[in-house]
């Protein structure tokens, strides 16, 4: 009898799924016939929410006795990478420390973060990441992408997001509102990648304030929403398989809230890459050492000072443009180059991250001066130090130990990828971590 009513409680689980099977593949099938459009944002946006609380439901019929998910699962990040200085809330404490920084690694594709990991299996995806830094579509070998291989869009609403998500922002905006003012930047809706028949890159932005995703970010991986059985989990485990989705086609953008954050590699005219120390008073991975900057694109509206003056940027080149005057004083008529290498997705705060190369016409001496004596923000960072570009030395200082910003490591792969070709990169890394046989 036992083994009668387990049958049909099988076959019960089965129809169910099957339902949900076609459920799936109707909405899915809507969302594909939005693709390539940005005429109908917020439809494609709930449609993929939809789609995840259905393959939610279908995960757990085909896992009907899985339902409880350990505290292990959800903590991923350690508490430590937050807390609160001088009052105010940051993101990133002495996050570095937990990262795969050791020299135990063998080569190029075993460099990525244990949590980078995790969210490409959340994710379906399989990526090259390095520490917590996940490439989402790059430019051919790093060659890099000029102003005019990119085309960008910009919508001009916000785009939805999950009810649970808004109102957990509501409940922790308050203590946000205290320190921090609601900035205007732009989100990735969408990008088209560079496939051999495409000349470039093609992107879509939304707008986003500060107050839409900062008040979040200190607490994706606490247990504080709920899924569909009624156990608490985190927004990184209910709706991290969406964290790398920003599809023009037939997929929608992801449901967490993040904005676009362009990672600068700054390269003097005396061959060298400007390092810098984060300073103990900003948001985001206080006394990390970057390289080589780090600039959140900005829409118009409100600036972080509370003016609302600023025209916002164009694109990527104005972001990175932008961002060298404000942190280091550098301004656009010292700029030699500037070239796109990629876009990625930075795990603790799911940022998207374009990577930059930006050409100075300076020396690393002079960089420094034009940031001790012309930055306004200069106190966002509190050293500059500099490497030599030779492949060697940056290898080097890739396995130094120092606090590196979660991404720095893949900006400086990245710069040598473009500078001197993947092969020769992967054997620099092997020759560099092969044990003395002395």
């Amino acid at each position: 009898m036992r083994a009668y009513k387990n049958d049909q409680s099988s076959q019960k689980l089965n129809t169910a799924g099957n339902t949900y099977e076609r459920i799936i593949k109707q909405r899915e099938e809507r969302r594909s016939k939005l693709k390539n459009t940005t005429s109908l944002p917020h439809l494609k946006t709930r449609l993929q929410e939809h789609i995840n609380t259905l393959q939610e439901i279908r995960g757990k019929l085909h896992r009907p006795h899985t339902h409880q998910r350990t505290q292990e699962a959800t903590n991923v990040i350690q508490s430590s990478s937050t807390t609160t200085l001088e009052g105010k809330i940051v993101v990133g404490y002495m996050y570095g420390q937990e990262l795969n920084t050791s020299n135990s690694s063998e080569g190029l594709y075993t460099l990525a973060s244990p949590n980078a990991v995790r969210l490409m299996e959340r994710a379906d995806l399989d990526c090259f990441a390095v520490d917590d830094l996940i490439v989402l579509t790059n430019s051919h070998n790093c060659t890099g992408w000029n102003q005019d291989d990119i085309t960008t869009t910009k919508l001009d609403t916000a785009l939805p997001v999950p009810n649970d998500i808004d109102e957990l922002r509501q409940e922790k905006l308050l203590a946000i509102q205290k320190n921090f003012v609601n900035s205007s930047h732009y989100r990735l809706y969408s990008y088209t990648p560079a496939f051999s028949d495409r000349r470039g890159l093609e992107v879509t932005l939304a707008p986003i304030g500060f107050h839409d995703f900062y008040p979040l970010m200190p607490f994706l991986d606490e247990p504080l929403v709920t899924n569909l059985d009624g156990v608490k989990t985190s927004i990184r485990e209910k709706y991290g398989n969406t964290a790398l989705t920003y599809s023009s086609s037939d997929y929608g953008t992801s449901l967490i809230p993040a904005p676009i954050a362009l990672h600068g590699v700054i390269v003097t005219k005396d061959h060298q890459i400007i390092l810098m120390q984060r300073s103990h008073s900003v948001a985001f991975y206080p006394g990390h050492w970057s390289a080589s900057l780090e600039e959140t694109m900005d829409s118009p509206g409100l600036s972080p000072k509370g003016t609302t003056s600023r025209a916002g940027d164009v694109d990527f080149f104005a972001c990175a443009t932008r961002g060298l005057e404000e942190e280091l004083g550098i301004p656009a008529s010292s700029i030699d180059n500037i070239k796109i290498l990629s876009l990625n997705v930075e795990y603790l705060i799911l940022a998207v991250a374009p990577v930059a190369i930006i050409r100075v016409d300076l020396t690393a001496q002079e960089v420094k001066t034009h940031w001790l004596l012309k930055a306004p923000d200069k106190n966002e960072a509190s050293k500059i130090a500099r490497v030599s570009t030779e492949l060697s030395a940056v290898v080097d200082k890739l396995f130094s130990g120092l606090l590196w910003h979660p991404t720095a490591r893949m900006r400086l792969i990245q710069f040598l990828f473009h500078t001197y070709g993947i092969d020769e990169v992967d054997k620099a890394i092997k020759a560099r971590k092969k044990p003395s046989t002395t």
